[in-house]
């Protein structure tokens, strides 16, 4: 992937814009190293900061049309572009490169907004039209590449990150309190929204004209659930069709011209792909995981089970809870917004040794646990749901027990703390969010914490009423479970696993992370078959199972689920010479964010190795923490560096008081 940036502005008529631009790509290197383009005429100005992958000698960006009619930067891969590519030549289309994006420029000649319906990929790009002074945005369907935007009366901009709309000179960047509540809340931002204001996203799934400033968005994707579109089928025929879809979406995958490795985790998903990768090339494949020093988290054993049986050259990181300390404030600057959990931390760290053993590219099997029933929550709806058909069975609720067995310890304080948790909304199955809200209480015990001066801003929002306006139609005539799968997909895919796990942590350190389970052909055939087959009574990916059986260790097969998880308390507690700074009395009350004294009770709690913490008050402190980080880092601070220009640039220059030149500089 890359970093792009650009501004359309009526107002600067370019006199200082390539500097700028320069600036904004200049803070995005991290996302390409490579190379650095830039387009710029009378109205736009547009650069690229690339990581060459695929023709790496001749794909340097901005790139155009025959005519040079089109202008186009792009973040990510087009994984379909050979086949495009061909039929594109036979109606007469000429490329002057040999990378992959070139083919969008083509494509929208022919068919505009259309486009879509003929890529596979993951992208994020812009599209400026010479003749028509109009701008094209578009963003990939599950929105894996990021891209961002800001609008006024006069100007408009974009970047692949918001740091890089804060070297815009008349940007001063404030927090959204309402974005906040909603981090609380959700664990991530709305899609749209950013936690800064008047910094906004353009949803996964959707393009944008941009005429005159002026921005319209339109959805072209959307996930479609027709549970009962292989009820008739044969499970040879669904285990058949499923193999198929997932080999086809490793396959083009794996193209590029660099080597391309894989994580592995140790859970069923990453082995999947890492099996299949196995199946589609002969060269060595070189696998990478993370461990942990606390057993909890620690994957080391299957991960070491996976990669003797694929016989992978495999290189394990041990991530130690002082490494996890010392990055979270890198972490925080890459993420742009805070972050409830430590998990992103052992990736970033992940991502720095791949990019140090020389690997641009790994591919991952994110996306699985969304659309093939993965997740614990899909079968506590199951559960609420059969619960509330008989509210007076003693037998049902012990269901329970099977997902969290410290529950039925009787002599456990929490067992009836969960009890309660579990029943509570028990009987509203008519409510659009059931799946999720007893969930998203937590969201006011985080918000409690907040200044009295802060809530008072915030008192008459909502943030589930937001939500309500963004999806309800979406979620009509849905089953509970369909239900459920479309919010964790809208809300924790997208905006959190994608950005604070994903791309943000990927490309932090210049890899790119390619995810065969998020090709739409996959996630299409997942939404049309039966509950029964994702999830068997309380078997979770079960169609997965049935079919790629033959290719792992049983022991990986009948393991039962482990999320992904870091170390909070551990991680504090092993480093508060790197994090008191940033929930300090001083530091909280000199910002003004949160309650010094609130905060000051949570921090003894964890310091005090004798008592007990809970998840909530875990998620409390990272809050808290990574909230004081950003606001540090992008409030406190500013973001506007002098950054270097005695960069080499490639620069096309089509101005008219200009004479028509591309100039290496």
């Amino acid at each position: 992937m890359c970093g792009i940036s650009g501004i359309l502005s009526q107002k600067r008529q370019n006199g200082n814009t390539i500097d700028i631009v320069k600036n904004m790509v200049n803070t995005l290197r991290h996302r390409g190293p490579d190379e650095r383009g830039i387009y710029v005429d009378d109205q736009i100005c547009m650069g690229q900061a690339r990581l060459s992958i695929i023709d790496p000698e001749g794909g340097i960006q901005p790139i155009h049309n025959e005519d040079e009619s089109l202008w186009l930067v792009c973040n990510g891969e087009i994984f379909n572009y050979i086949e495009l590519r061909k039929e594109l030549e036979l109606t007469g289309h000429r490329f002057y490169t040999n990378t992959d994006v070139e083919v969008l420029v083509h494509l929208f000649e022919d068919y505009k907004e259309n486009i879509f319906n003929y890529i596979n990929g993951q992208y994020a790009f812009a599209i400026w039209d010479r003749a028509e002074q109009r701008l094209f945005l578009g963003r990939d369907h599950v929105g894996i590449c990021p891209l961002y935007y800001l609008s006024n009366n006069y100007e408009f901009a974009f970047a692949s990150e918001i740091k890089a709309l804060f070297q815009i000179p008349e940007i001063e960047p404030g927090l959204n309190y309402k974005s906040l509540i909603q981090i609380f809340t959700f664990w991530t931002t709305l899609p749209g929204e950013t936690v800064f204001n008047n910094i906004f996203e353009i949803k996964p799934g959707y393009y944008a004209w941009v005429d005159k400033n002026k921005l319209n968005q339109y959805p072209y994707w959307k996930p479609n659930f027709n549970e009962n579109g292989h009820r008739a089928c044969k499970i040879s025929e669904i285990t058949h069709e499923l193999e198929f879809l997932l080999e086809n979406a490793v396959k083009l995958r794996l193209r590029s011209d660099v080597p391309v490795g894989a994580y592995l985790s140790g859970g069923l998903d990453s082995s999947i792909i890492t099996a299949l990768i196995k199946q589609k090339t002969d060269t060595p494949l070189k696998t990478f995981s993370i461990g942990f020093q606390t057993d909890t988290y620690d994957e080391t054993s299957y991960q070491e089970k996976v990669s003797s049986h694929l016989q992978t050259q495999h290189r394990a990181f041990l991530c130690n809870n002082k490494a996890i300390a010392k990055v979270l404030y890198d972490v925080i600057w890459h993420t742009e917004k805070p972050i409830l959990r430590t998990a992103p931390a052992p990736l970033f760290l992940l991502s720095q040794k791949v990019n140090e053993e020389g690997y641009k590219v790994v591919l991952t099997g994110e996306g699985a646990d969304e659309f093939f029933s993965g997740y614990n929550i899909y079968k506590e709806t199951k559960i609420r749901s059969f619960n509330a058909k008989q509210p007076e069975s003693r037998i049902r609720p012990l269901l329970f027990e099977t997902l969290y067995p410290f529950i039925g310890k009787r002599n456990n304080k929490t067992h009836h703390f969960w009890q309660q948790f579990f029943q509570a909304n028990l009987f509203d199955t008519n409510d659009p969010f059931y799946s999720h809200r007893i969930r998203w209480k937590n969201g006011v015990f985080l918000s409690s914490f907040l200044n009295p001066d802060v809530l008072n801003m915030v008192s008459d929002y909502d943030p589930t009423d937001a939500l309500s306006s963004q999806v309800n139609p979406n979620l009509q005539n849905l089953s509970i479970l369909s239900r459920a799968h479309f919010l964790e997909s809208y809300l924790f895919l997208s905006n959190y696993l994608l950005s604070s796990q994903g791309d943000r942590i990927l490309m932090s350190h210049s890899v790119e992370g390619r995810f065969p389970f998020l090709d739409r052909h996959v996630i299409d055939f997942a939404n049309s078959l039966p509950h029964s087959l994702k999830m068997k009574v309380l078997k979770e990916k079960w169609i997965l199972k049935q079919t790629f059986t033959p290719l792992l260790p049983q022991a990986i097969i009948k393991r039962k689920k482990q999320p992904y998880r870091a170390p909070i308390k551990e991680v504090y507690r092993n480093g508060i010479d790197f994090l008191e700074y940033f929930v300090s009395t001083k530091t909280i009350e000199q910002d003004g964010i949160f309650q010094s004294k609130k905060v000051d009770l949570l921090k003894r709690k964890f310091e005090s190795k004798n008592q007990i913490v809970s998840e909530r008050e875990e998620m409390a402190l990272i809050g808290i923490l990574t909230t004081e980080m950003l606001n540090d880092l992008f409030i406190k601070h500013s973001t506007k560096k002098e950054q270097s220009i005695d960069q080499r640039w490639t620069i096309f220059n089509r101005r008219s008081r200009s004479a028509k030149k591309t100039a290496v500089i």
